[in-house]
Parts: structure tokens; sequence; C-alpha cells
């Protein structure tokens, strides 16, 4: 199942983003380690996100359930005429806190892409 979060891009609806996120990774079973991974993670991948949204943009949050992994994609309209950064301190953070993460930038619209996973470690 997917479910799409529309927002307005100021950092101020990050928390709903972040509510949201943890919610879906606790109904796709995650340990609350790897919930509490998915929350912080998209609250990076929003800051990125509306960093570098046009005036006036809105955010789309999009997330994908599936038992043990969720996926979301967070995407707005920008001025950015190339990809994020993946250099920096954010994207540090957010590559430690998920599984996979890229970004895209295609026809002016940016987008954070990140799977956050329980792990197939039978040794953990």
């Amino acid at each position: 199942m997917s479910i799409a979060l529309h927002l307005p891009a100021h950092a101020a609806y990050a928390s709903v983003a972040r509510s949201m996120a943890a919610t879906i990774a606790a109904r796709c079973e995650l340990t609350y380690d790897r919930v509490e991974d998915a929350r912080l993670a998209i609250d990076e991948a929003f800051n990125q996100v509306i960093t570098n949204a046009s005036v006036n943009a809105e955010v789309v949050c999009t997330f994908i359930e599936e038992i043990g992994a969720i996926e979301f994609m967070v995407q707005s309209r920008t001025d950015l005429e190339e990809l994020l950064p993946t250099n920096t301190f954010s994207w540090t953070v957010l590559s430690a806190l998920a599984d996979e993460v890229h970004n895209t930038n295609v026809d002016g619209i940016l987008s954070v892409i990140a799977r956050v996973q329980e792990s197939t470690n039978a040794a953990a």
C-alpha cells in the first residue's frame, strides 16, 4: 500500500512527516530502533528537500508499506539544476539511518528516496 502526504515546504511541517513515518514504520512491523531510524531519516530528507524547494512549493511525502520495510520519497519543485550533494553531514546522517538512499532531480522535481528495513542477519 502507498500513502501520499502533501505539505507546505516549511520546516514547521517536518514533525507531521516524522509522525507519519513512525506510524507507518510501526505498521510495517519494524523494531523500535528501526522505527526511530525511519522517523529521523524522513526528517533529514524533508529538510534537504525544503532547503532547495522553490518559493511557495508543496512537499509530497510518499510512503510504501511492506512487512519488515518502509520506503519513502520526499519531493518538491526546485530551482536547483543538479542533484543534492552527497558529501554533506546531513546526507551522511541520512545514509547511516537508511538502508538505501538516493536523490533525483528530473524536470525541476527534486526527490530524496530512502528505504529502512529490518536486518536479515539471523545472528543478531
